[in-house]
């Protein structure tokens, strides 16, 4: 090669170098304003985490439906945020929550039938049915073994003089099966689900309940601890039996008659 011929491709390289560099440099502008429009795009468009929020009102102390959910697109996502709408369904609202607001942890409570006492969105009361306390302790509750969830038979036991019967007698009968245990204890700060214990929560009819707090007044009660293998199903429904929340009054003809007490 002549070094005529050298001299005149030096400048045509730098040439194409200079070319080079301004199509990259077009490029590079190009690809960091495309990334800019492309992050303003979807801030306009609800960019961010994918969280369940309340698509409605929802009340407090009531049950969440998946109905009352949706997933919307929130940035930055709050602490505690669900990103499933299933995970949220069926637990207990602890506030009122507005509709729009994520709903977080610290909003809900778990089912009515799972919580502890100390975390009570609602009590699992099925329509015509009540919640009646009755006391307990070591020897009337099975030594503290009742838990929640479990099924008591409870035991009165009565002297016949209130029914008029001479000469008077001590008589155990079996008064109410299959009651469902809601709650052990009273609540508090302390979640009690088994152990010694002052008080059992059950489900009755109101019907039922005129006439326990009628043998409580007038009868020792006892109660044994049925097998889990002789669990009836939990109540959905009001009981036909009772068609009122309450029986309209009860005394000693009622009762010795719902049980038969005077009659051996």
């Amino acid at each position: 090669m002549s070094i005529t011929t050298a001299e005149t491709a030096r400048p045509r390289r730098g040439r194409l170098y200079i070319v080079v560099g301004a199509i990259l440099a077009v490029l590079a502008f190009a690809t960091a304003a495309g990334l800019a429009s492309l992050s303003l795009f979807q801030t306009n468009t609800g960019s961010g985490t994918r969280v369940v929020v309340a698509k409605n009102n929802i009340v407090a102390r009531t049950k969440i439906l998946a109905s009352d959910l949706e997933l919307k697109a929130v940035s930055p996502a709050p602490p505690q945020a669900f990103v499933d709408i299933n995970a949220v369904a069926g637990k207990g609202a602890r506030v009122d929550i507005p509709a729009g607001l994520p709903v977080t942890a610290n909003l809900v409570a778990p089912g009515g039938d799972l919580l502890s006492s100390s975390d009570v969105a609602y009590l699992p009361i099925p329509t015509g049915y009540v919640a009646a306390t009755v006391p307990t302790g070591e020897l009337l509750g099975v030594a503290g073994y009742v838990q929640i969830g479990d099924r008591i038979t409870m035991l009165a036991t009565i002297n016949t003089s209130i029914f008029g019967v001479s000469p008077p007698a001590p008589v155990v009968r079996t008064v109410f099966r299959d009651l469902d245990v809601i709650r052990v204890g009273p609540a508090s700060n302390t979640p009690a689900t088994s152990g010694q214990t002052s008080s059992l929560t059950l489900l009755m009819t109101g019907c039922d309940a005129e006439y326990m707090f009628w043998l409580l007044n007038y009868a020792t009660l006892k109660y044994t601890l049925e097998s889990f293998s002789d669990y009836a199903p939990a109540p959905t429904q009001a009981d036909a039996s009772c068609s009122k929340l309450g029986a309209s009054g009860v005394g000693p003809k009622e009762v010795d008659k719902r049980w038969h007490f005077s009659t051996g």
